[in-house]
């Protein structure tokens, strides 16, 4: 796929949605002198391999922070559950702690959105990761339940301000021309990790109990710190200066503007929505498949270990997935990846009819599968439709409203899957977002936006042909 872009604007001047660019915006990586002062090549002759992203500076180091953080990440949702119920022996103040870890990261987004917007964002990461290795190397020593809530909701603070700037910098390291194999070795590994830290987080919590598990993750929140530490960052990304017409914009629209760009900015608007839908699958995740492995076909012991595998089936799907992804998109372009995998939630109709296991496992993987590449293409089109002076706000924004959905969807899912049974809301949640992420792309403008192509800093229109808990940063 090539993406020609537009020249940086230095007025005002509409754009595709007919918005207004900012003055003086920083352009997409890709054109951003690296830290060597010489500028990339053009994008057309790019490796477009994922060997070729790990040759880009920087990419290595950010790669192996999240990767570290990550696995941090997955072993703590697996102790932090029966920590919280040692402690209490509630099964009700495990919802009081997802909403401890929620409300962070909502109320703080346009705080966290400016400041990776307006200061380093290196230093952003690295203080959020080095604070969080300490939080949480206090857990194994907590004896009561405020002390935990307490850590909790200030890890959850370092969260909230690491991920945007973690996300606005993925962008400029990587480039416009290398964006989807970028993407793609985040969504392999992410993956990965998804399969392989539960296990080892099992393994802790069997061996040595929830609370000293936490020391795992205090090392790996520490060796991401290193690895961030080291990072050098292409000078565009590490103090974005906001230009004097920034100057006279009010603080409060400075703060909301990742909300401004996600209402205004077709493409972004209609992600936005079709993410939104897409929650309620995460949300059958967690309670649909429980019920349907413990009560639908009642595997009584198995239930737990079949429950455990469809979890990593689905990752897998997700890790192939990406892997396809990024050799099939410049072949059928990034428009068809996006949706293909917006229609993979259709593969949930099948198991709606409680068909036998192995045809579940096949839909589960599937639905892995196109998922990654619903993602792989949704983050792309979101870095080249913002410029980088504002991907931070952007991402911690989008962040904040996907959060909220997910909370929403959890007490729908809540309430109707024992009214109506997990299979079918396996097919009707198969049905809403299949057929209601087309739809929101539709409604919303993104597709005839998409149609005419995206500019990478959401300029002007650009041909585009074919040839995204206690835990991580």
């Amino acid at each position: 796929m090539t993406i020609t872009r537009a020249t940086p604007a230095t007025a005002a001047e509409p754009d595709l949605d007919g918005q207004t660019a900012i003055p003086g915006a920083i352009p997409a990586a890709a054109d951003t002198p690296g830290p060597t002062g010489h500028a990339p090549e053009p994008d057309a002759p790019f490796d477009r391999s994922m060997r070729a992203i790990f040759r880009r500076p920087g990419f290595a180091l950010l790669w192996l922070s999240q990767a570290a953080g990550g696995l941090g990440e997955a072993v703590a949702q697996v102790a932090l559950p029966l920590l919280v119920y040692d402690l209490s022996g509630s099964a009700r103040l495990l919802g009081l702690f997802f909403v401890i870890q929620t409300l962070p990261r909502v109320i703080l987004a346009p705080v966290a959105g400016l400041l990776a917007d307006r200061l380093d964002r290196r230093r952003l990461m690295f203080g959020s990761d080095l604070g969080r290795a300490i939080l949480v190397g206090l857990i194994p020593f907590t004896a009561s339940l405020w002390q935990l809530a307490v850590l909790a909701a200030l890890v959850s603070v370092g969260n909230a301000v690491a991920r945007p700037a973690e996300q606005a910098t993925v962008p400029v390291i990587a480039g416009t021309g290398l964006m989807v194999p970028a993407l793609a070795v985040v969504q392999v590994s992410q993956s990965l990790i998804r399969v392989i830290g539960p296990a080892i987080g099992a393994l802790l919590v069997a061996s040595a109990g929830p609370s000293r598990t936490f020391w795992l993750q205090t090392v790996c929140f520490a060796a991401s710190a290193a690895l961030i530490w080291r990072l050098r960052l292409p000078t565009a990304s590490t103090a974005i200066a906001p230009d004097p017409a920034a100057a006279a914009v009010s603080r409060r629209a400075e703060l909301f503007a990742g909300l401004g760009v996600i209402w205004s900015n077709r493409v972004v608007r209609g992600i936005t929505a079709a993410e939104i839908l897409w929650q309620v699958i995460g949300t059958m995740f967690v309670i649909g498949l429980v019920v349907y492995t413990e009560e639908t076909i009642a595997l009584g012991d198995r239930a737990e270990t079949v429950f455990a595998l469809l979890m990593a089936t689905i990752a897998g799907g997700a890790a192939v997935g990406a892997l396809v992804g990024n050799r099939i998109e410049p072949r059928i372009g990034r428009r068809r990846l996006l949706a293909i995998g917006y229609l993979g939630p259709l593969f949930l109709l099948p198991v709606g009819l409680v068909p036998p296991l192995p045809v579940v496992f096949a839909c589960w993987f599937a639905l892995g599968f196109t998922d990654a590449w619903a993602v792989i293409a949704m983050q792309a089109y979101l870095v080249e439709a913002v410029p980088d002076a504002l991907r931070g706000r952007m991402y911690a924004a989008w962040s904040a409203i996907i959060t909220l959905a997910a909370a929403a969807w959890f007490a729908i899912v809540g309430l109707v899957v024992p009214v109506l049974g997990a299979p079918v809301v396996f097919v009707l949640a198969g049905l809403i977002v299949g057929i209601g992420g087309p739809l929101a792309l539709l409604l919303t403008g993104a597709l005839a936006t998409l149609r005419r192509g995206v500019d990478p800093a959401g300029r002007g229109s650009a041909p585009v042909t074919a040839g995204d808990g206690i835990g991580g940063p």
